[in-house]
């Protein structure tokens, strides 16, 4: 869904997962806050949803139905009277998400907070549409948009660039991101339909209570490019692995949630190539392990080394990377070593190679 490109830590980090309530169960609560679009105006007659959460994280409540709605007046205004109650789990102070309409141009707005008062004012819901534009260019593809704080003022803001087929996945991701952001043909392939959106947060106080703010941009559709990987359609092995092989089947929003114990995830390519590029998509580990690399084979026997997949910061989910090898090979593996007892696998999307 849209919310995955816009839920990050940021927000998360902000909104705990057990924070005890501050309010009683008879307590009135008035909630209210105000939407306007871009340029100030209002939005009157715009439904704003409300979701809520089990506890103090909203890392699930996004996935689940709205809780409420509640639609706003000729001013933009709104306000929903709740219970004390109604904001609590026992004795734990629920998450509530407050969401802008949706948009047929994709952008959307989204407030994260915890209720602990009486009274609780969000901040000004502004629409921001980020203004995306995309160019090709000779290889790839240019994706220009206009930064929050051209419309929203200063702030300290990380913008993330996110493609995808549509707004329920992502094929790629770029963070930080600064306009303009290029995309390569080794990312885009010759996939075709696909979109780019940006997404920003930040942080305001509202009565004394933390909101986090979630922005998404317009979507703008991406030029289709030719690119097809010399590891398309080839087979693959893993646990429980079944043809046709969905890493390397040209799916770019794909996504293999692998069994408990996968830490080798190997590919047989249907000639033998040089590799000179390798694009990984939605690469995920669980646990902790000490070494993440790519590796190739002319045999499956003897492996050489190609790129390592760690870094400083750890596992990198989007990785388009420059080959070192010379010798032509067969296979192709993504392998995990565990740090102790931990580690292992846990997602890919698609590993595409190019000669």
């Amino acid at each position: 869904m849209r919310w995955m490109r816009t839920l990050t830590m940021g927000v998360m980090a902000i909104l705990g997962g057990c924070t005890e309530s501050k309010v009683e169960n008879e307590q009135d609560i008035v909630l209210s806050g105000r939407l306007v679009d871009e340029a100030g105006a209002p939005l009157p007659e715009a439904l704003v949803k409300l979701y809520r959460s089990e506890n103090s994280s909203c890392a699930f409540a996004a996935f689940s139905a709205s809780w409420k709605t509640v639609k706003t007046r000729a001013d933009g205004s709104f306000e929903l009277d709740l219970l004390g109650a109604d904001t609590r789990s026992g004795s734990i102070a629920r998450c509530f998400i407050a969401r802008s309409p949706a948009q047929a141009e994709g952008r959307s707005l989204s407030a994260y907070f915890l209720i602990q008062q009486s009274e609780v004012a969000l901040p000004t819901f502004q629409e921001w549409t980020g203004a995306p534009t995309a160019a090709e260019e000779a290889q790839g593809v240019s994706v220009g948009f206009r930064p929050l704080s051209a419309t929203h003022g200063a702030g300290n803001d990380e913008h993330v660039l996110s493609v995808g087929p549509s707004s329920v996945t992502v094929a790629w991701q770029v963070r930080p991101a600064s306009s303009p952001v290029h995309l390569s043909d080794y990312v885009l392939e010759d996939e075709e339909g696909l979109k780019a959106s940006i997404g920003v947060e930040r942080a305001a106080e509202a009565g004394g209570v933390t909101v986090g703010l979630a922005y998404s941009s317009d979507d703008v559709a991406l030029p289709r490019r030719a690119l097809v990987p010399a590891s398309r359609g080839a087979a693959c092995t893993f646990l429980n692995a079944e043809p046709p092989c969905r890493i390397t089947n040209g799916d770019l929003g794909g996504l293999v949630l692998f069994e408990n114990g996968v830490r080798e995830v190997a590919v047989q390519l249907s000639r033998p190539v040089v590799p000179r590029k390798a694009v990984l998509r939605n690469l995920e580990v669980s646990g902790t392990v000490s070494e993440l690399v790519l590796e190739g084979s002319v045999d499956g026997t003897q492996w050489m080394p190609l790129a390592n997949l760690l870094d400083d910061s750890g596992v990198q989910p989007f990785l388009e990377l420059e080959l070192t090898g010379t010798t032509p090979v067969s296979q192709v593996r993504v392998r995990a070593t565990p740090q102790g007892t931990t580690g292992e696998l846990r997602s890919l999307g698609q590993l595409s190679l190019f000669e």
